[in-house]
């Protein structure tokens, strides 16, 4: 029958059925990439320079990293921002509440109001104070009164933003940047409207310190749960989504379903932890940090899934009927799936370490400027990798065949990008670089047909009448024999010595069976001595003639 007919209604079965399955994890997974993709490019607030965070927000807890040129102003807003965020960061609202114009509330209330102010800013706008004016009066050109600034907004208790302002005072102290008398008294109102308010007042204070990546302890624990959590509901989604498969769809959908659970599970943990991440109530910076690890978490799952889907593929090909009956097809799906986890993993390193922030490009780029040297160093590695092409598209042999190679027979157990491993008849391991593999002279046993049975007997010195009753009494055994192929059967005598005449004998078994093969022998070698001994005949054995002289005599024999 012809393989097309069979290819195309693999192709519309089994692929189909897998297509179905993955197609519907890929979409869940982008989709919950989308949503992610969205939370990560989402600021709650922002700040009038158009200030990006930075990866740990450290710009915010002391005085700010400027050029060697740049001078800061004591009196400047950038330097009462960081010093505003250096107390605050350290739990010092008595020294903070300096920076506040307590002009239209009860100075007593300074510390509270400085922490409130702390908490609205950490889960409402993220300033970066790199970006505020260095000099005394401000910036000139905002468009704004003199020595006033406008920080970003708020949202307020209407829901409609609120501007948060600065403006410079002087005072007998000196001259100094607080936050105007309006905006104080806001704060109360803006910090009654936070989510996790409750938190805030109960916690001890030693969770409310900040720890690392602008997270406070009190949130790097809850992390802990908040994971537990996401698995929970990852593990229960896949559990109901693989017995509702179970049944309405078939064995082989359920058997792709299981074996996609694992990302599966991580996709929900993830789009769960995403949906619980506003909860904790992060400082912008920490915010954009766990979000970008999540989504890191949610490129694993999406490549894990595709790990996956090679491994379905695999198995769902090289169990079609066209690939059984195909021994390069079967070689070329092994390299091919190997390949393919290999550029799925090359592309999940990449998209992690680019998701995280690390300069994927200059990596990349130092790669291409090192191939020369690597290229150089891998020249084995490379010729092995073409190696195993070679032999995977030659077809020589395949796992599982017996083979000869350089004096060494075997099996083979693998056939790998790098090298071949033969297993011995003593059960030892022998691994061929592929390269070299490649280029020697292989024999392939368990490709042939037939067993060729060969030998040469030494008959005993025999009449010509008893040496062709011998000719035809061994040929007609053969010829007798169910195993033995008749063409080209031979029982030929081919020499005369001085103490054996030798016969020839060559016939093939019809067998590709080692062990079936030397039974077949046995049994057809016991006949060929039976036949020799009815020939009145026997197997010749090498005489030397020993002549023994007595010295003696010899000495006295006249001559000697």
């Amino acid at each position: 029958m012809p393989r097309e007919p069979r290819f195309s209604n693999t192709l519309n079965t089994l692929p189909r059925r897998l297509a179905g399955v993955v197609l519907a994890v890929a979409l869940a997974l982008g989709v919950v990439a989308s949503n992610a993709a969205a939370h990560t490019l989402r600021f709650p607030g922002s700040s009038p320079s158009g200030a990006k965070p930075t990866s740990s927000g450290a710009g915010n807890a002391g005085a700010a990293p400027v050029g060697p040129e740049e001078k800061i102003a004591p009196d400047s807003p950038r330097a009462a921002l960081s010093d505003f965020n250096r107390l605050t960061r350290a739990g010092d609202y008595d020294k903070a509440a300096r920076y506040l114009d307590l002009s239209a509330v009860d100075q007593s209330d300074g510390p509270i109001l400085a922490r409130h102010l702390r908490e609205v800013l950490d889960r409402h706008l993220w300033i970066d104070v790199d970006k505020l004016s260095a000099e005394p009066h401000g910036n000139g050109d905002d468009g704004l009164a003199p020595d006033r600034e406008e920080l970003g907004n708020v949202p307020g208790a209407a829901g409609k933003p609120e501007p948060v302002v600065i403006v410079r005072r002087v005072d007998r102290v000196g001259a100094r940047w607080v936050f105007s008398a309006s905006t104080v008294a806001q704060i109360d109102a803006w910090y009654e409207h936070l989510e996790n308010r409750w938190l805030l007042e109960h916690l001890p204070k030693w969770a409310l310190l900040f720890g690392p990546h602008e997270l406070r302890w009190w949130q790097w624990l809850a992390l802990g749960p908040m994971l537990l959590a996401g698995w929970l509901v990852g593990f229960a989604i896949t559990r109901v989504s693989r017995l509702v498969i179970r049944r309405v769809m078939q064995e082989h959908s359920v058997e792709t379903a299981r074996k996609l659970r694992g990302p599966a599970t991580l996709a929900w943990m993830i789009a769960t932890c995403y949906a619980l991440v506003p909860w904790l109530g992060l400082y912008e910076p920490a915010d954009a940090y766990v979000r970008r690890w999540f989504s890191a978490a949610l490129l694993v799952a999406f490549f894990w899934a595709l790990w996956k889907a090679v491994e379905l593929s695999q198995h769902t090909w090289s169990t079609a009927h066209w690939a059984r009956n195909s021994l390069t097809a079967a070689s070329l799906l092994n390299l091919g799936a190997r390949m393919g986890k290999f550029a799925v993993a090359a592309f999940a390193f990449v998209a992690v370490l680019a998701e995280l922030g690390y300069p994927v490009t200059s990596i990349i780029t130092g790669l291409g400027i090192g191939g020369v040297a690597l290229a150089l160093a891998a020249q084995k590695t490379v010729e092995n990798l073409f190696g195993a092409f070679s032999l995977a598209i030659d077809q020589p042999f395949r796992e599982g065949d017996v083979i000869q190679v350089d004096g060494i027979s075997g099996t083979v157990e693998g056939i790998g990008l790098r090298s071949t491993r033969i297993r011995t008849p003593d059960q030892t391991v022998i691994s061929i670089p592929n390269g070299k593999l490649a280029e020697m002279r292989v024999e392939t046993i368990s490709a042939r047909r037939q067993i060729r049975l060969y030998c040469v007997l030494g008959l005993a010195h025999s009449s010509s009448q008893q040496m062709t009753q011998l000719l035809n009494g061994i040929e007609s055994v053969l010829r007798a024999a169910p195993e033995t192929v008749k063409d080209g059967l031979s029982v030929r005598f081919v020499g005369l010595t001085d103490s054996a005449m030798n016969v020839e004998v060559a016939v093939m078994i019809a067998t590709s069976d080692y062990a079936k093969f030397s039974e077949i022998r046995q049994s057809l070698l016991l006949r060929i001595v039976e036949a020799v001994e009815q020939a009145g005949s026997a197997l010749a054995h090498p005489m030397h003639s020993v002549e023994l002289v007595d010295l003696s005599k010899a000495r006295a024999t006249p001559g000697h």
